[in-house]
């Protein structure tokens, strides 16, 4: 276990060294609790707990699991550190302890035990935590049993036989909250960052499948529930009507097979673009998003969120909470000027290589197709036809603000993922009879959208 441990203190990212205070080391006696790891489901080598002893900064326990003696080890990190008695001088005798079933990175900064993975990107998915548990000091020995829980809310879904997969499968539901811890506080607190309802969720492998977790959006309420699972080249659908999922459960789905995919839907990635012979490459869909055919709008999104919604206006615009055009708690103009994938709606909706098209991806097609106006089976649009013959059809679906449906049958407006200079505003693609255009309207108004599949391998 100590060459375990040393692999673990080269990997994670260590505070800066800072001289320690003279005092005894202190030893530790802290135990676990066997079944609260997860359901049917072992502690294992390289299983790692990171305790935190409320109130003190920089230093922090770190136990590993021995399945030899089922003992935890712990490890004092910095590496080159020790606990001692005046360590605890002042503290409130309490803990907090966190599990992941992944290699996290640990940094200390502004008062917060700080958690990232893959280029400090949070883990988002399932962990287990105590906080505020109490422990004793006889001498210099520390004493605690941790009894681990899932956080509020959540629930784990397991989709056997992925790991046999070479692609990286994606998990989506709108009534479910990818959701990452992504610190602890020096007051013991946890830090979580949560994502929208719907945005994508990466699995973790577990003996015999993928794991995937998040928070529920209705714990315990009946409704109709749409899973998706995709990967590069095909988007699996299982849906589920009038189910109630309950928290801190774990629901076992079928399994994906090569033959037969018992109660999902497959549809191919190839089967929802058209080959318009872009110079990028970039494929474009046949249908707006959530649109059954090419002739029908689909549903209508404010920018940057991932549920269609009956009602558009600045007061429940996602990024908005003070309900004016001047103050966005994320896309401000500083941050990011793209939407991030966590807040692409094509992307939650169709996962793999499928996301939103950026202002110059509408560029692109405007500058290599030629668009006429026309119409299919009763609806107007512009029917936009490639040099190599290829063309993809766009009804005009006019705008949404409030309740109302503006410009329907007249104008299109489909989103673009770009923000413009004036923060207000996201970048769209307009269109009437006469022609095509871009322009930047407020981001809360309700537009269609059109996805495009974005393969690097396909612009070679």
């Amino acid at each position: 276990m100590l060459a375990a441990g040393l692999a673990l203190w080269a990997c994670t990212k260590e505070p800066a060294s800072q001289e320690e205070t003279k005092g005894v080391p202190m030893t530790f006696e802290i135990s676990v609790d066997a079944q609260t790891k997860a359901s049917k489901t072992e502690w294992v080598d390289n299983d790692f707990i990171y305790v935190f002893f409320n109130g003190l900064e920089t230093k922090y326990l770190m136990l590993a699991f021995n399945c030899n003696t089922g003992e935890w080890v712990p490890f004092v990190i910095p590496s080159n550190a020790s606990l001692t008695d005046t360590d605890f001088e002042g503290l409130d005798r309490t803990l907090t302890a966190v599990y992941f079933p992944t290699m996290v990175y640990v940094t200390f900064d502004e008062g917060q035990f700080k958690f990232t993975r893959d280029g400090e990107e949070p883990f988002y998915g399932f962990y287990l935590l105590q906080a505020g548990k109490a422990y004793e000091i006889e001498g210099t020995t520390v004493k605690a049993n941790l009894s681990l829980e899932k956080p509020a809310d959540f629930v784990q879904v397991h989709v056997p036989g992925l790991q046999n997969e070479m692609t990286s499968f994606t998990f989506g539901c709108s009534l479910i909250r990818p959701v990452a811890c992504t610190g602890v506080g020096v007051d013991g607190k946890i830090v979580e960052k949560v994502l929208q309802p719907g945005a994508r969720l990466s699995g973790i492998f577990d003996s015999d499948g993928e794991l995937f977790s998040g928070r529920l959006t209705n714990p315990g309420e009946a409704a109709d529930y749409t899973f998706t699972l995709a990967d590069d080249s095909k988007i699996y659908t299982l849906k589920r009507e009038e189910k109630a999922l309950e928290a801190g459960k774990q629901y076992n789905f079928p399994a994906l097979t090569e033959t037969e995919e018992a109660n999902w839907t497959v549809t191919g990635a190839g089967d929802l673009y058209v080959d318009l012979g872009l110079p990028s490459g970039l494929r474009w869909t046949r249908c707006n998003l959530g649109a059954p055919s090419e002739i029908e709008y689909g549903a209508y999104y404010a920018w940057g969120e991932l549920q269609p919604k009956e009602i558009f206006e600045w007061d429940n615009y996602l990024f908005n909470p003070s309900g004016d055009s001047r103050t966005f708690t994320k896309y401000t103009g500083s941050d990011f000027t793209v939407l991030q994938p966590e807040d692409d709606a094509a992307y939650a909706a169709l996962g793999g290589n499928f996301r939103m098209p950026t202002k110059e991806d509408w560029a692109e097609l405007l500058n290599n197709t030629t668009s006429t106006w026309t119409q299919r089976y009763g609806v107007d649009g512009r029917l936009h036809t490639a040099a190599n013959g290829n063309s993809i059809f766009f009804p005009a679906a006019g705008y949404i603000i409030e309740t109302a449906t503006y410009s329907e049958k007249e104008f299109g407006f489909c989103w673009s993922s770009s923000l413009s200079s004036e923060v207000y505003g996201a970048w769209e693609m307009y269109f009437n009879s006469s022609g095509n255009g871009q322009d930047y309207p407020d981001r809360y108004e309700g537009n269609v959208i059109r996805p495009v599949y974005d393969d690097p391998e396909l612009s070679d």
